[in-house]
């Protein structure tokens, strides 16, 4: 009789146990009482969210964002531009934080259908006062205005500073970026890119005018436009025969930055999007084309 109580009683200990940490996990995984659970595809969104000091709050982001510490350990949806929104559901977001040129219409009105609230934000214009403007708006979203109001303050600080660092060079070189390797199609970044622009505010010419957002470039039109230097992704500095990847695009090898060499890669955070890693870019370009003017990367 003894015994049969003292296993009732162990039983019902392991029970309450069990029931207590049942309670614990499912207490950490449900938001807290009026925060919300963010989806973020774009990493320009992502960084601005955890610069906010909003990273515990995103349950899901997109491709391009290995580059954010504070993430690394939250899942990733695959690919560039999904076409369903099942795998983003899965992950149980209220709110979907989408950037525009990864976003397809049927998958937002597949999450809204889903009761989630969806922003997008629009980033076919290339412009730097986007940013600002997308600070203002997540931060309004987090309700965390004063944060939203360094961050933007130190940003502009930093573009002014990348921008007057640009501006001491004399010559302008002619460049272009290849984006290339890891299994997709070669193609050069158009004029109306956020590439081009960041080629163009570091002082130098992006030599691809006739081309819009990112397209094949023919052999004649790379020998034309003759770039000095090419700036390309990290994959696209692999191998391939014992030339970078990028330099398979028809006529890379025949131009002057093919011939001298002159192709390098920048950190693939700088080139995700116009964001908060824009300034450091536009100065790592301006060191490297313009190595007269000195100075580390800041």
């Amino acid at each position: 009789m003894t015994r049969v109580v003292r296993i009732a009683g162990l039983c019902a200990l392991l029970l309450v146990v069990h029931l207590s940490t049942a309670r614990a996990v499912a207490a950490e995984e449900a938001p807290a009482p009026g925060q919300a659970r963010y989806l973020v595809i774009g990493s320009y969104i992502a960084e601005i969210m955890v610069a906010l000091g909003a990273a515990g709050r995103i349950v899901g982001v997109g491709s391009g964002t290995d580059h954010i510490p504070e993430l690394a350990g939250v899942p990733r949806i695959p690919g560039f531009r999904n076409t369903s929104a099942e795998p983003m559901l899965a992950l149980r977001p209220t709110v979907a934080l989408l950037a525009g040129r990864q976003t397809r219409p049927e998958v937002v009105g597949q999450l809204e259908g889903a009761g989630v609230a969806v922003q997008v934000f629009p980033d076919d214009v290339a412009s730097l006062e986007v940013v600002p403007e997308r600070i203002d708006r997540i931060g309004r979203l987090l309700d965390r205005k004063d944060e939203a109001d360094a961050l933007r303050k130190r940003f502009r600080a930093e573009l002014d500073a990348a921008l007057a660092f640009a501006a001491q060079a004399e010559a302008r070189p002619r460049g272009l970026f290849i984006l290339s390797g890891g299994g997709r199609p070669t193609l050069v970044a158009g004029a109306d890119t956020h590439i081009a622009l960041l080629i163009e505010l570091a002082g130098a010419d992006n030599v691809t005018d006739g081309i819009a957002y990112f397209k094949p470039m023919s052999q004649e039109a790379m020998l034309e436009a003759a770039p000095d230097f090419i700036l390309v992704n990290e994959e696209g500095l692999e191998l391939s025969g014992g030339v970078p990847v990028a330099l398979k695009a028809p006529g890379a090898t025949l131009t002057p930055a093919g011939r001298s060499g002159n192709v390098f890669a920048l950190p693939g955070g700088y080139l995700q999007g116009l964001g908060l890693n824009s300034p450091k870019a536009i100065r790592a370009i301006a060191e490297r084309v313009h190595p007269g003017l000195g100075g580390g990367a800041e």
